[in-house]
């Protein structure tokens, strides 16, 4: 198993999709930082009305995973796909290595990679903040807190493609599911949070009839759509439970359900990964 993960390791860092991986996620934290800078800059009364963490770093550590979740997801593809196509897979079972050794060897490098492009961005981030907006106002352990959720998510939605590229012998096919599996499931957060947003009840308001110039008044009246009872619990849990959806509180620095969070990402992992495993030795190796 050593010997397995000491190859996949040297074979990572010689990957040309890794480092496109880890510039990518550099360049998107520099990309974040000047941005709001140059927002701050351009719109410097408005942003001075606002609270700190708006003009700051605060509000950028963690978005980038949102978009570092799609370069997972190509570089999982390809970075395994490879190996099939090569039959690097059949020549490593023919040297007398396991099939459940080789998964896991994978799972480990791949969870690795992408930890190393989500601390990539959120250190460029700290560092580029600190000399064009400001440092964060965060506390430490309120930045330990979220990297270690955003990165456990990370992790479960690295199982989970892994699980796919395992599968799925043809690089190009394995590529597109991993990252249609990513789409799918940043779509289906927005649409969780947007039925968990929207209010109970509209406010009342007042408008003037252009034709009459009468004033009409509109009273509160309840949303149809509000979600309630079971149908709520069940958008609640899933908001909590998808790895996207994890991702998107933690970039918006809400903490009231982090443990819950990284208890259902350990859950994820040891189900995909279990379930992987048992499928990958029983599929027939082209």
């Amino acid at each position: 198993m050593s010997k397995l993960l000491s190859a996949e390791f040297v074979r990572l860092f010689k990957s040309f999709i890794f480092r496109l991986g880890l510039l990518f996620s550099a360049g998107l934290g520099a990309f974040t930082v000047l941005m709001r800078y140059c927002q701050v800059k351009k719109d410097s009364s408005l942003y001075a009305q606002l609270p700190v963490e708006y003009r700051n770093a605060d509000g950028l550590i963690f978005v980038g995973a949102l978009y570092i979740m799609f370069a997972i997801a190509v570089f999982i593809g390809i970075f395994v796909g490879t190996e099939y196509s090569d039959g690097t897979i059949r020549n490593k079972i023919a040297t007398g290595h396991t099939r459940g050794s080789i998964y896991i060897s994978k799972l480990i490098v791949c969870a690795a990679a992408d930890v190393m492009m989500h601390v990539l961005y959120i250190l460029v981030v700290l560092f580029l903040g600190n000399l064009f907006i400001g440092g964060t106002t965060m506390k430490v352990t309120e930045i330990l807190a979220f990297t270690a959720a955003s990165t456990t998510a990370l992790l479960a939605l690295t199982a989970l493609l892994l699980l796919f590229s395992m599968l799925i012998q043809n690089k190009a096919v394995g590529s597109i599911v991993c990252l249609l599996t990513t789409i799918i499931m940043l779509f289906a957060t927005l649409i969780i949070w947007q039925r968990l947003d929207a209010p109970e009840y509209y406010d009342a308001y007042e408008y003037v009839n252009q034709e009459t110039g009468e004033t009409i008044s509109v009273e509160e009246e309840k949303n149809p759509n509000y979600l309630t009872g079971t149908k709520r619990e069940v958008y609640e849990f899933l908001n909590d439970f998808i790895p996207s959806s994890q991702l998107y509180q933690v970039a918006m620095n809400l903490s009231d359900n982090l443990k819950m969070m990284v208890i259902y990402d350990f859950v994820i992992m040891i189900v995909t990964s279990g379930a992987g495993m048992i499928i990958f030795k029983k599929i027939n190796l082209k």
